[in-house]
């Protein structure tokens, strides 16, 4: 067997058992030595683009894309040894954009990160592997997590002790996290940089919320803790949008991406705040509040955090969907980025 042949097999067995499960057991100012980048998210389960994506990426010069690898939740079975398991791996189904630099990109669920001493390990290990049969040669590794006093301490633990089995892989790898609003009032987490995370700033579950995906209001609140943040960071902005739905009580029952058509006044009944009573024959009514973010409120958005921050911070937006993608004009996506 080939040295060649032989990494590959190591490669396929880590990616093999890494499915079954993981295991048992200063300073606010850009860095100088990296280069301002035009980014994008990736964030389905499987690679594939189509042409419409694809000329977003050449378009707009985009040339760094976070790309979704796997997430790594709780072990639902309490029986289990495993406390926690990769799900949603990432499948590649499309070649890789030339000339775009790929970050792996893993989701860490807040049930999950108090378990990081049993699948740090691993997990490095697991993001080698999906990088090796892809030929990736990632120069940075993002971790995502939504992580609160509670927990912060098993998060940071976590990106310490990851670090030298990421270098061991990947020499002279950078990590980055991704840093939600809330988060800019607690300590700076042990990283290189941050892409401060723009979106889902309201609580989707409240009704009375008006637009839990970007509300300018919401960003206001936390624009104080910006100036002084210690850590290098990037702003992500949505480019999404989604239906809440509520039950007749007005109780959250889903998230969705239905193609609703509100203008049917016989079946969806306007209540206000962009929010619909949906009437349908045999089935219980529920509310529909359909949530977009005009270009004008990213607009807005990206000149509030850079008033606050004092530099011109990179741009990443939320995510590459063409059925988004086609809501805005080329001028307005070629706008977010300056």
């Amino acid at each position: 067997m080939t040295g060649i042949s032989l990494k590959k097999t190591v490669a396929a067995l880590l990616m093999l058992f890494g499915v079954i499960a993981f295991t048992r057991c200063g300073n606010g100012s850009p860095d100088a030595s990296v280069q301002p980048f035009r980014g994008v998210y990736f964030w389905q389960t499987t690679y594939k683009t189509d042409s419409a994506e694809r000329e977003f990426l050449v378009e707009n010069g985009v040339n760094k894309m976070y790309l979704r690898f796997f997430d790594v939740d709780a072990n639902p079975d309490t029986l289990s040894l495993d406390k926690c398991l990769p799900v949603a791996t990432i499948d590649f189904a499309d070649t890789l954009p030339r000339g775009v630099e790929i970050v792996p990109t893993v989701f860490i669920t807040p049930k999950a990160i108090v378990h990081h001493r049993d699948f740090g390990k691993n997990l490095a290990r697991r993001i080698y592997a999906i990088c090796d049969l892809n030929h990736i040669s990632p120069a940075e590794v993002q971790f995502d997590c939504d992580w609160t006093p509670s927990t912060r301490d098993s998060y940071f633990d976590f990106l310490k002790e990851i670090r030298p089995s990421l270098e061991s892989y990947f020499e002279g790898i950078r990590i980055s996290s991704t840093i939600r609003l809330h988060q800019l009032q607690q300590p700076v987490p042990p990283v290189d940089e941050g892409v401060l995370m723009c979106y889902n700033t309201g609580n989707f579950k409240d009704f009375a919320t008006k637009n839990s995906i970007l509300d300018v209001s919401d960003v206001e609140l936390y624009c104080k803790y910006l100036k002084n943040y210690s850590l290098p960071l990037s702003f992500a902005l949505p480019l999404y949008s989604w239906n809440v739905e509520f039950d007749h009580n007005k109780k959250f029952l889903r998230l969705s991406n239905c193609e609703y058509d509100f203008s049917d006044t016989a079946a969806f009944v306007a209540v206000g705040n962009n929010t619909y009573l949906y009437k349908h024959d045999g089935e219980p009514d529920i509310y529909i509040r359909y949530e977009s973010v005009s270009a004008a409120t990213i607009a807005k958005v990206k000149s509030l955090l850079r008033k606050h921050r004092g530099y011109d911070s990179n741009i990443i937006l939320y995510h590459l969907d063409s059925q988004q993608i086609k809501k805005y004009s080329k001028d307005e996506i070629a706008d977010f980025y300056r």
